[in-house]
């Protein structure tokens, strides 16, 4: 089963820190994007979101919502978490800007 807490890097370079899930399915955390399309500086921005009921079997859901704290935007991601036979998780999020 997939454990979201930790550090999440993806092939971009950006990283994303997520606690642990609280007794309802919710978490929080910390993304740092290394890709904008802007001048300004990237700055970590703040996460929330929840996967799906801890007792849940197979591959979890989750989503959350990142508020940029460099730019006027937020972005919602949505995704499942799967591990392979040799037990590497791996996140497969789709985000919307």
């Amino acid at each position: 089963q997939c454990d979201l807490q930790g550090l999440w890097r993806n092939e971009l370079g950006s990283n994303m820190t997520l606690s642990a899930l609280d007794t309802a399915g919710t978490f929080s955390g910390s993304y740092h994007t290394a890709v904008a399309a802007t001048s300004k500086k990237i700055l970590v921005s703040p996460l929330q979101g929840a996967q799906q009921h801890a007792g849940a079997k197979g591959q979890p859901t989750f989503g959350f919502t990142v508020q940029w704290q460099f730019s006027d935007s937020t972005t919602i991601f949505v995704g499942q978490c799967f591990v392979d036979h040799h037990g590497k998780e791996t996140l497969e999020p789709t985000g919307l800007l």
